[in-house]
């Protein structure tokens, strides 16, 4: 048996990244960034009004006072889309309207409010500071400058970024193709009328969820019943549709009808470790066949959830493109916390209102592995370590549930 820092770093040594894959932007929304994206132009592309009014040079206006107005013959118009084409004059100026190009020329932009209409053109009784209320081509970033890094993920404004940037399509990492089975005779669809001694399929559901909340591609969920040949056959089928990952939950334990360490091994997997000092989640099973990844999650729904959220969820992320990381928060404990075991415990504790600026966190009622509902009170885990006590009013950290 192993401690969970060792079965992390056994992951992390197998661990790869995938390849990347080119998509149009509207198909990229959450994936990761694989290569840095560089501004092949600069931002804006040209010289442009921040406001609607009127192009001016400041040479002729910056004498003007409330004492000695100025009258400038309006000439043209430069509208957003459709710049004024023709030529400039002194003593002139041209009606711009917000995001329209600067004409050539002219440097400085006069608001409408600040101009009154007259039969000769528009009248100016205030000077404006020159270059006011003109957008600088190149002022939001230049040709050449990074923009996003690899690594990030996409969300909608990095997707507007590379868009007026653009980038009609972006190089991604591919998402992990993860091959999912449940193993247990006893278990049932969720739509099916239950037989005695039977139980819902609520892992099998969980999982799939999960890995797609996590980033991966599922491509395959099946089920098994608590037999070998037929795992062992299961499992040998999966490989072919060429999965990153194979995640089995269930059978990994030391019972007559607990297969999968064997049909693993069967079908060419090397047993990297089995069991970790942890609760929930002690027959933790970990293997590998050339790049492909097996996991074998204990069976209970409160343990198979709790192992993803800690190994195979910031796995399936660094497969993506991401570092090993977890959603933490520092909150502080608002009754004293024990863990009597004799193994380290991921207990599930939920957070309350702030206490001098931190959350307080509690222990959920249940703590039970097949006790679905203590991961439903649960915001998240905190790592207790053997036989530990946190003191009401510590400072600890804990790791978020999805």
């Amino acid at each position: 048996m192993i401690s969970i820092s060792e079965a992390q770093d056994l992951i992390k040594a197998k661990l790869f990244t995938v390849a990347s894959e080119e998509l149009v932007l509207e198909q990229a929304l959450g994936r990761i960034l694989a290569d840095d994206f560089i501004a092949s132009e600069p931002a804006p592309r040209f010289d442009n009004s921040a406001m609607d009014g009127f192009a001016v040079r400041f040479t002729d206006v910056n004498v003007v006072s409330p004492e000695s107005p100025l009258t400038l013959q309006v000439i043209g118009e430069s509208q957003a889309g459709i710049p004024y084409a023709g030529h400039s004059e002194k003593g002139t100026c041209i009606r711009i309207s917000t995001g329209a190009m600067l004409p050539a020329g002219f440097d400085t932009v006069v608001r409408v409010e600040d101009t009154e209409s007259g039969d000769k053109g528009i009248l100016i009784k205030k000077a404006p500071g020159k270059g006011q209320d003109v957008r600088y081509s190149g002022e939001e970033y230049q040709r050449g400058e990074l923009l996003l890094t690899r690594g990030q993920r996409l969300a909608a404004r990095h997707l507007a970024i590379l868009a007026a940037a653009g980038a009609d399509t972006v190089k991604v990492f591919r998402r992990p193709r993860v091959a999912l089975l449940v193993t247990g005779s006893e278990l049932a669809p969720v739509a099916e009328p239950l037989r005695p001694g039977q139980i819902r399929d609520s892992n099998r559901v969980m999982l799939g969820a999960a890995v797609s909340e996590a980033g991966g591609e599922l491509v395959h969920m099946g089920k098994v019943s608590d037999d070998l040949e037929e795992t062992t056959l299961a499992i040998e089928q999966v490989l072919t549709i060429s999965p990153d990952l194979v995640i089995c939950a269930g059978g990994v334990s030391v019972g007559p009808h607990d297969h999968v360490k064997e049909a693993a091994a069967r079908a060419g997997f090397q047993e990297l470790f089995w069991r970790v000092k942890q609760k929930p989640g002690k027959p933790l099973f970990f293997a590998g066949r050339k790049k492909i990844m097996f996991f074998g999650l204990p069976g209970n729904p409160v343990s198979a959830y709790i192992c993803f959220c800690h190994y195979l969820r910031p796995l399936i992320g660094v497969m993506s493109g991401l570092p090993w990381k977890y959603q933490t928060v520092t909150a502080v404990a608002d009754e004293d916390i024990a863990n009597r075991g004799r193994r380290p415990n991921l207990m599930r504790v939920r957070l309350g209102a702030k206490k001098d600026g931190l959350p307080v966190v509690q222990s959920v009622r249940h703590q039970g592995s097949h006790m679905i509902s203590s991961i439903i009170e649960a915001d998240g885990y905190l790592l207790m370590e053997a036989e530990s006590r946190v003191a009401a009013g510590t400072r600890v950290e804990v790791t978020l549930l999805p």
